[in-house]
């Protein structure tokens, strides 16, 4: 990520509740100065709010105290504190986690971005069901009022609740693919370690969610790797991915909270263990259509 030379503080920071009671506390003051000191790092990396030094490596609570020129024990005692006030997440691996970083960043930026971002998820969502019904990829439009235009036509809005069943053949057809490519690796008898499979994870939530996380991001390496390193495997990833799209999906209170970071987070095995009511065909095909006039709504 490119480094910014600047973050935004408000300017009544320091009327903040939490300010407040921290600097109450015995060496708040210098807790204050380390969580502004985080927030500068998060500015360096550019990351979401993630606080990290490179490649897969993450700040030891040494390396956090010989950084913001503080003794470890302060160190350890700040960053617990601002744990406990919600202000940072810290994960298994060492990864430091902004909370709410937008709200450090530019206001009209960052609404510029969310704006972006859904109508990139309109767009994806559009050219999905598109070719499911079978459009070429040269008949789709790439302008989001040309694709609403081409959902309104006759032939489409009657023909897409049959993609639900399209989507699900696709589905199975890419599980296969990937149980072949993994025999296949058994049978050349590598001894190359298996791989967190963190595109594939990635990549059927953005199909069963339509959304558009990446992969490559560090939160979302870490969350799923988190979890792969507690025994879950890619098969319980599907699962609960499966379970709170069908609970969440087509709920507007809910539905942002499908998401690496609630989804793959301390909760995962709850989600997973959760009863799972399959949905009827009709069902489906009437939330695929809720979503849909949301969509087009929104």
């Amino acid at each position: 990520m490119s480094e910014v030379k600047w973050i935004k503080l408000s300017i009544n920071m320091f009327d903040d509740e939490k300010i407040k009671l921290i600097r109450t506390m015995p060496e708040g003051d210098k807790i204050i100065v380390i969580w502004v000191q985080l927030l500068c790092l998060a500015g360096k990396t550019n990351d979401g709010g993630a606080v990290y030094m490179g490649q897969n490596i993450y700040y030891t609570d040494e390396m956090l105290a010989t950084i913001c020129g503080q003794p470890v024990n302060i160190m350890r005692l700040a960053i617990k504190t601002l744990e406990q006030f919600g202000m940072i997440e810290k994960y298994q691996d060492g990864l430091i986690e902004i909370a709410n970083w937008s709200k450090h960043q530019s206001t009209d930026k960052m609404e510029q971005m969310k704006i972006q971002n859904r109508e990139r998820q309109q767009k994806y969502y559009y050219r999905q069901r598109l070719r499911e019904i079978g459009y070429e990829e040269k008949d789709i439009p790439d302008d989001l009022e040309a694709l609403k235009k081409e959902f309104e036509k006759p032939n489409v809005s009657l023909t897409l609740p049959n993609a639900t069943e399209v989507r699900g053949k696709k589905l199975e057809e890419r599980s296969k693919k990937i149980d072949v490519r993994s025999k296949r690796n058994t049978l050349s008898g590598s001894d190359e370690p298996d791989r967190v499979p963190y595109e594939e994870i990635t990549d059927y939530l953005n199909e069963k969610a339509g959304s558009q996380f990446r992969s490559s991001t560090k939160k979302t390496q870490s969350l799923i790797k988190a979890r792969f390193n507690e025994g879950f495997k890619i098969d319980d990833f599907k699962s609960v991915i499966d379970i709170k799209t069908n609970e969440w999906l087509n709920n507007k209170d809910m539905s942002k909270y499908l998401r690496p970071e609630t989804l793959f987070g301390t909760k995962f095995e709850s989600y997973l263990n959760q009863e799972h009511k399959p949905v009827s065909n009709n069902s489906a095909n009437e939330q695929w259509l809720n979503q849909l006039d949301s969509l087009m709504e929104g």
